[in-house]
């Protein structure tokens, strides 16, 4: 079985994904926008036996941007961690950014392309939708 690891910026939090990261969507919500300073992001759904998060859980910091949806943080260095919702406690989102060497993705499409970056042109032949989707064969 294979696995990724992945650092928070200040070294305090080490993430480590065993076998694929599977479904990964480019999401364009202008929230990921807005918190990484980017025109997209790559965001994967990973079942919580696959994730751990190695660091101490006082330094974790948790922001409810919608009711019962949450972005993780590291207090140090604001590194994203996780995302996680009340309504799927079995799974973790995450961005894939930060892992390093070659990892097992499908890029399956772009999400909520009607909020993307007006200076941002999606130019692959991938599928985009309007806002989320769900396939059900990935959930």
């Amino acid at each position: 079985m294979t696995s990724a690891t992945s650092t928070c910026t200040c070294g305090t939090f080490t993430t480590t994904i065993t076998g694929s990261f599977g479904d990964v969507r480019y999401c364009h919500c202008s929230r990921c926008r807005s918190k990484t300073g980017t025109a997209f992001t790559a965001n994967a759904k990973i079942h919580r036996s696959q994730w751990h998060l190695d660091g101490p859980p006082q330094s974790i910091t948790e922001f409810e941007h919608t009711p019962g949806l949450y972005n993780a943080f590291c207090s140090r260095c604001g590194t994203p961690l996780y995302a996680r919702s009340d309504q799927d406690p079995n799974d973790i989102r995450i961005r894939i950014g930060g892992f390093q060497g070659n990892i097992d993705v499908t890029i399956t499409g772009h999400v909520w392309v009607n909020s993307k970056a007006t200076w941002y042109e999606i130019e692959d032949s991938l599928r985009q939708f309007d806002e989320a989707y769900v396939d059900a064969s990935t959930d």
